[in-house]
């Protein structure tokens, strides 16, 4: 039999509790629904409080073996939550408003569930409202989008959107950098009258209403998205996109990896209401990011592509696929192509806005219409229903993606990608993709049968992986799982049973007191009144007419209900709903308490244990030491004794240790001495050098007489003895 909650979700205990707080929800499309890996969270507004569950575990073993968490902010709500949004590791969940947003940091998981804590049914998790003096101050100011950052190193970089046409970079709940993607919203000028006023980017459409992060590039302007370039030539005929594209339209960059020191910038897509795309080109602590835009879109249409927009998804293709939804239904698919030439754009309103030129264009394909609810064929205008389409891409499959509405859930497969990857991974020339193969948008959940009837909208919708599924949260309660097909070898069918955890290891977390707003001021806030209701005081004398009369009880019953009783009918809702949240709080602190108290008794019980087993150790310690001690004395009585040996072996001991101390000094003594030798014989060197005789000039003068006369009378005795020598000979 068909069911439309394979995973009886709507029995489990987790999703009653969120039934029974949808009473008060607006019906309009919200996301109060996250999954990350086998976590599924989901809020409960009645308590302002994060419920989540292992679903894997849960489906296996079932929810009533498996109970949901309740995860309690440690400082109050200002604002009504309409987002949930983890982080890309799962660290960290960001409750998002309107007017304000949370952070919130998971506790540690561990267990044989693997459930935050092992499994302990409330945790008080350390949060953050960030901001609140800000938007309590702009109450003007709207939050339109966020987004965890897919790059940052702490997974704690967070983007907002806000309505003033600014993104706002946040790291661990810390301001970092404010970037301006738009001119700033006019301030209304009223004349004495209150009859005219100017207008403001908002009613002009320059209001931006999403944005999306692309794939990292370098800054260099010559690389793009992933370091490819995609020739504007990629749509061949500005009439029929769906032609054959030329084999040169798609290069591959052959300088990849050649800029290796240029700084990496993550591309922002951000869509204005009018339909015009912007990409902020920035780094994850960029101060002043370059600006570009309003792309280009091909071909030209006198109706436009993007009337009404109201979100923007990027599919990280080959090239990138932008798909920009309009409020209408209609659906646009394009892509995002390198511009042959950089495009200058038209001055902003705003001239502190600098645009840079355009190095992108975009090319149209195709567009789908959603079928929003089921059409009144009786009634010609029934088909004019529009509401506000968000978009979701699948992490699977690339070439999917999801649209949930205020009339249900459309799933949409874009078929032209597997035609591009088919195109770049051949090496045949002539096989060129003819992106002929429309793509194909299924009409999943309906929640709407005509113009007129009851809106159901959607409050949550997830994907679920391994194995694949989707989970929907309707307005009206009811929770609808179905199983997502897929490919066939990504399908997952787990039979292992997950064996259940019998200790469970309480732990106590850390609770954040600080509040960056009051719940005084917050109620403050509510009471605020737009207009002014003054005392009547009339001319007696002068009777209105009763068509006056009316008019004027009519205005002030209006006044009444929507200044004052709607603002208190909300007064008393935040009320009930601070008090469950500090009823949770208080019978959360009073299990505490009970569980410190059995901690500090177990603690105690151990102390006194531990003492007693330390004396028995002790005593046992003495007992063998003891021992010890007459066994060494024992064996020393039974060794051979030889008292004449020991002495002298002991004298002869004393003699060497005796000479050893003498002669211990003999070489320090001989090097001292070599040391003073040495010093004395180069001091004697030295002088020797410098030492010169000196001899007075009359003996000078007397002994070179006395030479000269040796020599002469030498030189007589050589020849004299010459002589002889001939003599002798002869």
């Amino acid at each position: 039999m068909f069911t439309t909650d394979i995973m009886n979700l709507n029995k489990s205990q987790m999703f009653e509790k969120i039934r029974s707080s949808l009473t008060i929800e607006a019906n309009i499309t919200q996301n109060l629904l996250e999954c990350k890996d086998d976590l599924l969270y989901a809020w409960n507004s009645s308590d302002s409080s994060l419920l989540c569950v292992n679903w894997r575990a849960a489906h296996l073993k079932g929810f009533t073996n498996i109970i949901h968490q309740t995860l309690i902010p440690s400082t109050p709500l200002t604002f009504k939550v309409e987002r949930v949004l983890a982080s890309i590791e799962g660290s960290l969940v960001a409750l998002s408003g309107p007017h304000g947003f949370k952070i919130i940091e998971l506790p540690r998981r561990w267990g044989a569930n693997g459930q935050f804590m092992d499994g302990k049914p409330t945790i008080t998790c350390r949060s953050n409202n960030i901001d609140a003096h800000f938007f309590s101050n702009n109450p003007h100011i709207e939050i339109r989008q966020l987004r965890w950052h897919p790059a940052s190193p702490t997974d704690s970089h967070l983007l907002v959107l806000l309505s003033d046409n600014t993104i706002r970079v946040y790291d661990n709940c810390t301001l970092r950098h404010v970037w301006q993607v738009g001119p700033y919203p006019m301030v209304h000028m009223n004349n004495a009258n209150n009859s005219t006023k100017l207008p403001s980017p908002h009613s002009l459409g320059e209001s931006s209403v999403d944005f999306d992060i692309g794939p990292a590039m370098t800054a260099s302007s010559d690389v793009s998205f992933s370091n490819l370039n995609v020739s504007k030539s990629i749509v061949s005929d500005v009439g029929n996109p769906r032609d054959s594209l030329s084999k040169d339209s798609i290069s591959v960059n052959d300088t990849v990896g050649k800029v290796v020191n240029e700084k990496v910038e993550w591309p922002i897509v951000v869509l204005r209401e009018n339909g015009n795309i912007y990409i902020l080109c920035a780094g994850i602590d960029s101060e002043k990011p370059r600006l570009q835009g309003p792309l280009t879109i091909r071909p030209q249409a006198i109706d436009n592509f993007g009337l009404d927009s109201c979100s923007i998804l990027l599919i990280s293709s080959l090239p990138p696929t932008i798909v920009i939804a309009e409020s209408t239904g209609r659906l646009h698919h394009a892509l995002l192509i390198q511009a042959d030439q950089h495009e200058h754009s038209f001055n902003e309103v705003d001239s502190s806005l600098i645009i840079h030129p355009s190095e992108w264009t975009l090319e149209v394909l195709e567009t789908i219409e959603l079928e929003l609810g089921i059409a009144d064929t009786r009634n010609e205008t029934s088909n004019s229903y529009s509401c506000p389409i968000h978009l979701k891409r699948d992490p699977v499959n690339e070439m999917r993606y999801f649209a949930y509405h205020n009339a249900g859930l459309h799933v949409v497969t874009v078929n032209f990608i597997a035609e591009l990857e088919r195109y770049l991974d051949t090496d045949v020339i002539s096989d060129t993709p003819s992106l002929s193969n429309q793509s194909r948008a299924e009409y999943l959940v309906c929640t709407k049968i005509s113009t007129g009837s009851k809106i159901n909208a959607v409050l949550g919708f997830v994907l679920l992986q391994m194995p694949s599924g989707i989970v929907l949260l309707l307005s009206s309660g009811q929770v609808i799982s179905l199983n997502l097909v897929i490919d066939t070898k990504l399908l997952l069918n787990p039979t292992a049973a997950i064996e259940p955890n019998t200790n469970k290891d309480r732990r106590i977390t850390s609770i954040d007191n600080s509040s960056g707003l009051s719940f005084v001021e917050h109620i403050q806030n509510i009471l605020k009144r737009s207009v002014t209701q003054p005392i009547m005081s009339l001319d007696k004398s002068a009777q209105p007419k009763p068509q006056e009369s009316y008019e004027l009880l009519t205005q002030t019953i209006e006044v009444l209900r929507t200044q004052y009783m709607k603002k208190h009918e909300l007064v008393r809702s935040e009320f009930l709903q601070k008090l469950n949240a500090i009823k949770l709080q208080k019978e959360q602190q009073r299990k505490e308490i009970e569980y410190l108290e059995r901690q500090k008794d177990s603690i105690q019980e151990n102390a006194h244990r531990l003492a007693e087993r330390f004396e028995e150790i002790s005593e046992t310690q003495d007992l063998l030491s003891k021992k010890c001690q007459n066994w060494i004395r024992q064996a020393n009585t039974c060794l051979p004794s030889n008292a004449q040996a020991e002495k002298e072996l002991v004298e002869e001991v004393e003699k060497i240790n005796k000479t050893y101390k003498s002669l211990a000094n003999v070489p320090q003594k001989a090097k001292e001495n070599i040391n003073r030798q040495s010093y004395h014989t180069q001091k004697y060197f030295e002088n020797s050098k410098n030492k010169s005789f000196d001899l007075p000039e009359k003996q000078e003068t007397t002994i070179k007489e006395i030479l000269t006369q040796m020599m002469g009378e030498i030189e007589g005795q050589v020849k004299e003895v010459k002589r002889i020598n001939t003599i002798l000979n002869l």
